[in-house]
């Protein structure tokens, strides 16, 4: 048994890096969220590619994050505790946010999306999530009975015949101790999630997406994997009330029993039926606005 599972470990491991090139139609969290927001904004991605790219502090500042924090768990789980907590965890978010910058202008070509001002904000910002997650690392990844067991994940599962479910795990770790998995997606958020936004269903169906499909190509039971969101706020009140408000990490785990997942799955099905032909092919038609207007907030200004 340990070594079937020291191997499956490894295969997770690898999976990140053995993506084959593909005629098939990709379908991923992403544009099933688009098109339940707005099937119109969705027709205008993905069929028409009218949208431009952005990029913004927002989304720099995210990846530059989930970098550093993959980075610095995947020495502290494949190297040593101690090699890791010298890294200058600081100096790494800054290379990491220099680079998304760079990778962002080059896709807008070569257009200024932030400020130094702007950028040196959110830098410290991140720079004392990074102490607070290296003050309370035993708290949230111990290395007792607890492995890294991917990091990136690539899921690639055919839903049809052209069409693949295309999705890419943050984290995946392994319990030993009680034979369990932890599927984790990492969010940067400014004051964290409010319990409002943590009941958004297209928002929670991402993890819930990710364990169906970890399940299927692996071959491990829906029942042992556990989902998770981890967040990490860039602001928390200085003088706040109760100690936990001032934790810089945010940890929500959404319902993900048979009910949940069962109204997941039916959604990418209907989003699947609606979208793609008989031949893995985006039916080419016009798509409604999901506001009686016409026009929602989301593609008002990509309408023609």
């Amino acid at each position: 048994m340990a070594k079937k599972i020291k191997g499956l470990v490894k295969e997770v491991w690898e999976s990140k890096i053995k993506q084959k090139p593909s005629k098939n139609l990709h379908v991923s969290y992403s544009s099933l969220s688009t098109y339940n927001k707005c099937p119109k904004l969705w027709e205008l991605m993905y069929l028409r590619n009218e949208v431009p790219f952005t990029q913004n502090i927002y989304t720099c500042f995210g990846t530059a994050m989930h970098e550093t924090i993959q980075e610095w768990l995947t020495i502290m789980y494949h190297d040593k505790v101690k090699t890791a907590n010298e890294i200058d965890l600081g100096k790494l978010l800054y290379a990491n946010m220099v680079k998304s910058y760079k990778q962002g202008r080059a896709m807008m070509q070569g257009e200024h999306f932030s400020s130094s001002d702007q950028m040196t904000e959110f830098w410290l910002d991140g720079k004392h999530i990074l102490e607070f997650l290296k003050k309370k690392r035993a708290g949230y990844f111990s290395t007792k009975n607890m492995m890294l067991a991917g990091v990136e994940t690539l899921l690639y599962q055919e839903i049809k015949p052209g069409v693949v479910f295309k999705g890419l795990v943050d984290l995946v770790f392994y319990h030993p101790n009680t034979d369990r998995w932890t599927i984790m997606d990492i969010k940067t958020s400014t004051r964290g999630w409010s319990p409002e936004y943590k009941k958004n269903p297209n928002l929670t169906a991402q993890v819930i997406l990710y364990r169906e499909f970890f399940s299927k190509q692996f071959g491990i039971d829906k029942d042992k994997i556990d989902v998770q969101f981890f967040i990490v706020k860039r602001r928390v009140p200085v003088d706040a009330e109760f100690a936990i408000m001032q934790r810089r990490v945010q940890e929500f785990s959404p319902a993900s029993g048979p009910r949940k997942t069962k109204q997941v799955i039916e959604s990418m099905n209907k989003f699947i039926k609606d979208v793609i032909d008989e031949n893995g092919k985006y039916i080419d038609k016009e798509y409604e606005c999901s506001s009686p207007l016409g026009k929602c907030k989301d593609c008002c200004e990509f309408v023609k």
